[in-house]
Parts: structure tokens; C-alpha cells; sequence
């Protein structure tokens, strides 16, 4: 049923290589978007709150694929990016991708961000300007420390989430897992066990991530609880 592996392993390894890299990236975005849309919907500006809160509503709710598709077909008209190769895709293509997923993650990750600082008590920010310090010290020095701990387990839940949402990159010409399965399995004319394997690098990927997460977790109990 898996012979096919034999020939076309290549297509594989190269699609969980980029879905790791593009998922990284979207990662990395997710937190920097979410940690500014957080703070403009904690912001005494009524204008960044509702700019935040717009943001969230917007991204939430329409499909990512939507989402994909017009940061691709925006992007491609506005900016030249080169179309250079990476693991069977452009960079014309990677990029606005991995764009699309930090975009849409950094919304759920800014209500992850502003659950954790909401569940600090007004004492650590009262404490933290008493000391002399800034909002702006209080918040980084203070509150997300102790917020991003509380957070941990709902920040891994979207990392994972991301992983696999990294599937609809396909309809935009990324050769990421899912990609190189549909297109072994047009080649083969039976797509059940090429997308088997790509269901199972997406389960043992996920599986991986969420053992580092929990060693991330018991790191920073122990941490805080000297």
C-alpha cells in the first residue's frame, strides 16, 4: 500500500521541511501581531481599541483560506518578490503564505495574550508603578512574564493549530505536506495513502510540539516555583 514511499519519500521530507519553516515563521509573526494588538486593545486610546477590536472581529470571522487568497493575490500586484525556488515553491508563494498564517494566528493570539494579563491582579501593575516604574515597564517587566506562564498551554494549543492550518497553502501553490500528497496522489490516481502519510507527519509533528510544550510548562513551574 506504501511502496510509492520508496520513490517519492523526496516529496515528502521537502513538504515537512517547509510546512516546519513556514509554521515557524507564522509562529514567530503570530506572537509580534498579537502582542501589538493586545496592547492597542488594552490601550486608553479608544481609537487603537477599536482599530484591535476590528482586527480580531475581521480575521475571526472569515476562513483562513479567504484570508490566504487575498494576502497572495494582493501581495503579488503590489510587491515584486522574486520568484525564487525553495523546496518546490517560490517565494512568491512562500511568503505571502507564512504572511496569511502570522496575520490570522495573531488575532487568537492577541485574546490569548489579553486572557493571561487580565488574570493578573491589579496589585502587580499598582506594585510596579509604586516602584517608579512606567506602563509601558509594568507591562513588559511585570504582568506578561507572569501572564505568558498562565498562557503556556493555550499559547501551544495555537502553535498546533497553526501547524495544521498550514495546509491551506496549497491552494495558493505552496508544495507544503498536504500539497505534495494530492499531487503524488494524482500521479498515482488513488490519493488515500498518499494523504495517510501526510496525515501522519501532521500527527507526529503536532505530537512533538506539544511534548515541548509541556517541558516548557514544567521549566517555568519549577522556575517559579523557587
Amino acid at each position: 500500500m506504501f511502496d510509492f514511499l520508496g520513490k517519492y519519500y523526496p516529496l515528502f521530507l521537502d513538504g515537512t521541511a517547509l510546512t516546519i519553516i513556514i509554521s515557524i515563521i507564522g509562529v514567530g509573526l503570530g506572537i509580534l501581531v498579537g502582542l501589538l494588538i493586545v496592547l492597542m486593545r488594552l490601550s486608553h486610546l479608544k481609537v487603537l481599541r477599536w482599530i484591535a477590536q476590528l482586527y480580531i472581529g475581521i480575521v475571526r470571522g472569515t476562513p483562513s483560506m479567504i484570508q490566504v487568497m487575498l494576502i497572495y493575490y494582493t501581495l503579488s500586484k503590489v510587491l515584486p518578490i522574486p520568484q525564487v525556488q525553495m523546496m518546490g515553491s517560490g517565494l512568491d508563494r512562500i511568503i505571502p503564505g507564512a504572511l496569511a498564517l502570522g496575520i490570522n494566528s495573531g488575532a487568537y493570539t492577541a485574546e490569548i495574550f489579553r486572557s493571561g494579563i487580565i488574570s493578573i491582579s491589579a496589585g502587580q501593575n499598582e506594585a510596579g508603578l509604586s516602584l517608579g516604574l512606567s506602563r509601558q515597564q509594568t507591562m513588559f517587566s511585570i504582568v506578561l512574564p507572569q501572564a505568558v506562564r498562565n498562557i503556556l498551554p493555550a499559547l501551544g494549543n495555537e502553535f498546533i493549530t497553526l501547524i495544521k492550518e498550514s495546509s491551506v497553502l496549497f491552494y495558493i501553490g505552496v508544495q507544503e505536506v498536504t500539497a505534495q500528497a494530492l499531487g503524488v496522489g494524482g500521479t498515482l490516481y488513488d490519493f488515500v495513502p498518499p494523504l495517510l502519510v501526510a496525515g501522519a507527519i501532521y500527527l507526529v509533528l503536532t505530537q512533538v510540539l506539544s511534548q515541548i510544550m509541556q517541558l516548557m510548562e514544567k521549566h517555568m513551574s519549577r522556575k517559579y516555583a523557587r
